[in-house]
Formats: structure tokens, sequence, C-alpha cells
């Protein structure tokens, strides 16, 4: 099942799961921009400890303390509170299950 964060009236961030993995999607209106995939203990660690950065590429996220920023072709987007991801990653850690 596909989770979703509404970054803004512009842009999506949508989750789909693929096995032990999931596939983090950028979208603007219905158009794909840019993909990563990724485990969900990869994006819990991230949030659990000092990591300020997941990904290299075009889609970056970046962590400020209880803020994750999105950051799209070395642009930053959007931002959103890390408890959506914790949110986002349990919802997706059931549906696998």
């Amino acid at each position: 099942m596909m989770q979703r964060i509404i970054l803004n009236e512009k842009y999506t961030l949508s989750f789909e799961p693929l096995g032990n993995r999931v596939r983090l999607i950028i979208l603007e209106v219905d158009v794909e921009l840019v993909c990563r995939k990724e485990t969900i203990k990869n994006l819990t660690n991230f949030l659990l400890k000092n990591e300020e950065k997941i990904f290299k590429g075009r889609l970056q996220l970046y962590k400020h303390q209880n803020i994750i920023e999105v950051i799209l072709k070395g642009k930053p987007i959007a931002i959103f509170s890390v408890k959506k991801l914790i949110a986002v990653l349990n919802n997706l850690r059931q549906s696998i299950s």
C-alpha cells in the first residue's frame, strides 16, 4: 500500500513498498521527477541516529532536529516533521508483515 506525504501545493513524496525495500518518489502533480530505493531499516536508522543526511544524487533528505528537509536536484523544495516520516515507516512495516 503506497503512503504519501504532501510536501506543498506542488510536490508529493510517495513511498511504494518493494518487498523489504521502499521506493521513494517525488511527484510534481502526477509526474514522477525522481525516485530512490532504500530499505525501511536504513530510513529508520537515519531517523534514530545522529545522521544528518541520507542519499546522494538528485533526491536527498536532511534532518534538522525534528524537521526533514527535502532537497531535489540540489535545491530545497519542502520540509516536514520527523513524526510524519515515522508514521509512514510504521504503516509500511505493517503492510509488508
